[in-house]
């Protein structure tokens, strides 16, 4: 598997847990995809690890 290829599966389990509420989980998964990304999905991933900060910290979704 390229790395391309890993960072589309982890940005996938990223999202997955956006879609059930973990955002916790998913701002973390999004910040291991990083290491993966190419340069122009960085910022993608950056407003995605924000978005899911922010709504951890307001209680919404699931708790993990």
């Amino acid at each position: 598997m390229g790395t391309y290829d890993a960072y589309r599966n982890i940005a996938r389990i990223a999202a997955e847990c956006e879609h059930r509420g973990w955002y916790e989980k998913a701002a973390e998964v999004w910040e291991k995809s990083l290491k993966l990304a190419r340069a122009v999905d960085v910022p993608w991933i950056k407003t995605r690890m924000e978005f899911c900060t922010n709504a951890a910290a307001r209680c919404w979704g699931n708790a993990q």
